[in-house]
């Protein structure tokens, strides 16, 4: 499994499989583009490799841990070919933010049908 940092200050788990998939897309994106070079940046000098221990738990890289301001509480969430690693303050706040302020009714028309 690879982890790398995630969007609003969480962590990404992807399956070496999926992972494949991202890097596939991410180099499709232009050389040219500044902001394409930063957000591949940002993505690949985080991505670290990692495998479940005999206890089935991840060693989560300090570089990382810190990233993502993980302590000794962390919230695993389910996302779309991945798993998120939160702190939960700020899994509070993210809920809370789409609660406020909830995706467009066209985003979400295929889901609620």
């Amino acid at each position: 499994m690879i982890l790398t940092r995630g969007m609003e200050g969480c962590l990404y788990i992807f399956p070496l499989a999926a992972w494949k998939r991202v890097e596939e897309q991410l180099e499709q994106l232009p050389l040219t583009d500044a902001s394409s070079r930063a957000f591949v940046r940002f993505f690949y000098s985080g991505a670290s490799k990692s495998r479940l221990d005999a206890q089935s738990r991840v060693s989560v890289p300090q570089p990382l841990r810190t990233f993502a301001d993980l302590g000794t509480d962390v919230v695993v969430a389910g996302a779309p070919g991945r798993l998120e690693l939160w702190n939960p303050a700020r899994w509070d706040a993210a809920i809370l933010a789409v609660q406020q302020d909830p995706p467009h009714p066209e985003l979400l028309a295929n889901f609620i049908a």
